[in-house]
Order: structure tokens, then C-alpha cells, then sequence
């Protein structure tokens, strides 16, 4: 491709771009440095513009050659962008004689070109959120993430699950009940969960989790940034009981804050499992060490961390791009972290974590998705009447747009398991015996026996 960056010799755009964005501060202290450096005339002034040049000449790339790759692969320019379509039909339907979703999804004729409706997005909110990645844009995007009202989730997730993220499926024929009660058994099983133990949930959704492992008797603690999360949790999963030891304790607070609160840590102050559930991809490219760090901190020595991550594949095509951008501007804003699995798994290992197993199950959460998109689908009387048909259309949109891509592989989902291993502090013999021993215990149970 004449325009495609991804394609020029030497130049892996994925990279950089993720290189870029973690090292933001050193970019701009460098670029700074080299303005007062630099004499004054033409040389300053490509010093001064250096940065939003850069910037201009990678968006411009990629617009650039998401249209080249559309002609090549053979899309038809008459029709509008499947974008344009999407908007379409987000506003109008099929009233006016547009084509269905599928149609526009799957007929392959409408191109996943780069126009206004990206442009603005990565300029008016997707840049902001991605190069300084602040605690108040995690708390302003609940609203519009998590919070548009339990019912409207119990309309996609169904009320009696609500799990907001990929089962496992051993046979494919399994009700999304079914699957998701698999999942939980799985992550059980990843941390090896033994009663009395002190595990720690980070984004813990409607509490699903947390009960399930109250009930195989471990004490539970999860935090979450949405209040209405927090009280279907209360009326219906038996969170926070007043006096009740098997009731999972559920609070509203900041994951990155959690050492700000030793009411809410054990005795000891560690936890023996750690799960985190797709929840990572909000915490930010630019903060994602800050967040491993955190966890690390926050497990025992002999503790397991169960890592599930939303993420995309490393070859990318333009479609991925366009879907992820409707995704955080419609979906799960902020969520700027969802990356390829040799990412993540560089990430763990810089925060001081030892990977002991890693499940790609894309295919799985496309099948998730595609129930998810059933049971919305049953509700849209409902949806149309208390919230709006343009709503019902959208979120429409994103559950069988996902069920594509999922299937495809342009987003999957990891589900990992991780140890400490050693980090760049000083530690005692005692603790790396500890730590040892928890290594070979997990990789004496590397296979699933739940």
C-alpha cells in the first residue's frame, strides 16, 4: 500500500503508536527540551509542530489507507461506508427502504473506509482519553459504559445471568446460562480457589462472580465504579448483608485507589487471588503499568491473578479499527487498552507477573455475543417503549457487529493466569521460596479441572 503505514519498510505502526502513547511525557519533556534548544527560525518551529505533525501524518495515513485497501479488496464505491450505513440505520431503520443490518454487516459491498465520523470521534474525545487517560475520564465514562439502567442490561445479558463477558462453550450447544456458569467454575479453577480465601474482583460487574466464589466458601471483595451495578448486586445477588459473612462485599471505589483504603484489604493486606475481568481495557494504554503495578502490590506472594482481556489481533485490518472506534464511542468509552495478546502477556511481564497459561477464545465470545444478541433482540418492544428505538438500533449495531468480528478474529478475548515472580525491589530468600513454590504448583495445574 502507497498509504498504509503498517506497510512501509521498517515501520510497524502498531508498535510505535502503543510506544508512543506510554511514553507520552518523555515525548513532549524531550520535544520541549529540544524547542528551547534549538535556534530560533525554521529549525524551533519544527521542533514547535513536531508532535501534531506526527499526529496529522499517522491519522492522515491510516484515512488514507483505509480507502486504498477498499479498492483493493474489491468494495463497492457507489454505496456509502458500512459507517454511513450503520448511521443510517441506527436513525431511519429499514422504514425508508435501507438495508437490514445483516445486509450492511455481511454483505461485503460496504467498505470500512476512514470518514467524518471517525475523524471526529479521535479528535474530539478518543485522543484526549488515550494520551493523558485521567481518574475523572474513568468516572465520567460509567454513565454512558455501565449505567444506562439494569434493565437495559438485563435486556442484553439476561436477568438471570448478567455476566457482562465471555462464556465457554464445550460442546457450542449451551445455554448462555449454561456457559457462563462454565466460565466461572474456569476462573475458579485459574486461581484455585480454597474456602477461606481472600480474593479481591476489580470491575465486578452485577456481582455474579463474587457470589459464585462466596458460595465455594472464599471471602470476597469487590469494587466497581457504577452505583447501579452495585445496588442490582445488593437487591439480588445478596451483597453487602449486614452481619452475613457469606455475603460478597461490594463497593463503589477506584481499583487505582485501593491502597488509599485499608478498611476494604484483609488482615494481612494481600489478597490470596486477584480476578479482573475485562475490565483492564479501561484502564488506559498510557496507565496500564500503573494498574499491574497496583495488583501486584495488592497479591500474595503465593497469590494467582486471573487476567481476562477484550482484544484485538496484531495483523489488523481497517475494519477492526472502524468497529473499535464505534465501540468507544458508543460502547465502552475510554477502553483505548484493548491490544494483541503479546502485548498484554509484555505488559504482565514488566509488572513483575509470570504467565502460566493463556486461552484465546475468540470464537467463544462470538457465540456469547450472538446469545446476547438474542436476548436483546426478545426485548425490543420493551427497549423502543422505555428508552428509544434509536437506542434499541444501536446497541443492535454493536452485538452483531461484535458477533462478526469476534468470529473473524479482528477482537477476541484472553483469558490468562498469572504468578509474581521476581521484581526490581530487594526480596528475601523466604520470598522467592514462596513464590517458587507457587510457580510449580501452577504449572503442575496448567489444565482446566472444573
Amino acid at each position: 500500500m502507497a498509504f498504509g503505514m503498517s506497510m512501509l519498510p521498517g515501520w510497524d505502526f502498531v508498535e510505535f503508536l502503543l510506544w508512543f502513547i506510554e511514553n507520552l511525557p518523555r515525548v513532549v519533556a524531550v520535544n520541549v527540551i529540544a524547542v528551547f534548544a534549538a535556534k530560533p527560525g525554521k529549525w524551533r518551529w519544527l521542533c514547535i509542530l513536531f508532535i501534531p505533525m506526527l499526529l496529522v501524518t499517522m491519522i492522515s495515513g491510516v484515512i488514507l489507507g483505509s480507502w486504498e485497501d477498499a479498492a483493493r479488496r474489491g468494495y463497492d464505491p457507489a454505496l456509502p461506508s458500512v459507517r454511513e450505513a450503520i448511521e443510517v440505520y441506527v436513525a431511519e431503520g429499514t422504514s425508508k427502504g435501507g438495508p437490514d443490518l445483516e445486509t450492511i454487516l455481511e454483505s461485503g459491498n460496504y467498505a470500512p473506509t476512514f470518514g467524518m465520523d471517525e475523524i471526529k470521534y479521535l479528535m474530539k474525545d478518543l485522543l484526549r482519553h488515550t494520551f493523558f487517560h485521567l481518574d475523572e475520564h474513568n468516572t465520567g465514562n460509567i454513565k454512558e459504559g455501565y449505567d444506562k439502567g439494569n434493565d437495559f442490561f438485563e435486556a442484553t445479558l439476561d436477568k438471570e445471568v448478567m455476566v457482562y463477558t465471555s462464556g465457554i462453550y464445550k460442546t457450542g450447544k449451551e445455554t448462555l446460562k449454561q456457559a457462563q456458569k462454565y466460565k466461572l467454575d474456569f476462573v475458579a479453577d485459574a486461581v484455585e480457589l480454597k474456602k477461606g480465601d481472600n480474593v479481591l474482583d476489580i470491575g465486578c460487574g452485577w456481582g455474579r462472580l463474587a457470589r459464585h466464589f462466596t458460595d465455594l466458601g472464599a471471602k470476597v471483595t469487590g469494587v466497581t465504579l457504577s452505583k447501579e451495578q452495585r445496588q442490582w448486586a445488593m437487591d439480588n445477588v445478596g451483597a453487602n448483608e449486614e452481619g452475613n459473612p457469606a455475603s460478597p462485599q461490594i463497593h463503589l471505589q477506584d481499583a487505582m485507589k485501593l491502597k488509599e483504603r485499608p478498611d476494604l484489604l484483609p488482615a494481612t493486606g494481600t489478597f490470596d487471588a486477584i480476578t479482573s475481568l475485562e475490565m483492564a481495557e479501561h484502564v488506559g494504554i498510557k496507565r496500564y503499568q500503573e494498574f499491574l503495578r497496583e495488583v501486584h502490590g495488592l497479591l500474595k506472594d503465593d497469590g494467582v491473578f486471573y487476567f481476562q482481556v477484550a482484544g484485538l489481533r496484531r495483523q489488523w485490518r481497517y475494519e477492526d479499527l472502524v468497529w473499535g472506534l464505534f465501540m468507544g464511542e458508543h460502547v465502552f468509552p475510554g477502553a483505548d487498552a484493548s491490544c494483541a495478546m503479546g502485548w498484554v502477556t509484555s505488559q504482565l511481564e514488566r509488572g513483575g507477573f509470570e504467565v502460566q497459561r493463556v486461552h484465546n477464545l475468540g470464537y467463544h465470545y462470538s457465540i456469547t455475543l450472538y446469545q446476547w444478541l438474542e436476548c436483546w433482540r426478545r426485548h425490543e418492544d420493551y427497549i423502543n417503549k422505555n428508552y428509544t428505538p434509536e437506542m434499541y438500533r444501536r446497541w443492535e449495531v454493536f452485538l452483531a457487529w461484535s458477533v462478526r468480528v469476534a468470529r473473524q478474529g479482528s477482537s477476541t478475548v484472553f483469558m490468562i493466569a498469572a504468578t509474581k515472580q521476581g521484581d526490581k525491589k530487594t526480596i528475601t530468600p523466604e520470598i522467592e521460596a514462596v513464590r517458587e513454590a507457587r510457580r510449580i504448583q501452577s504449572q503442575k495445574h496448567l489444565l482446566p479441572t472444573f
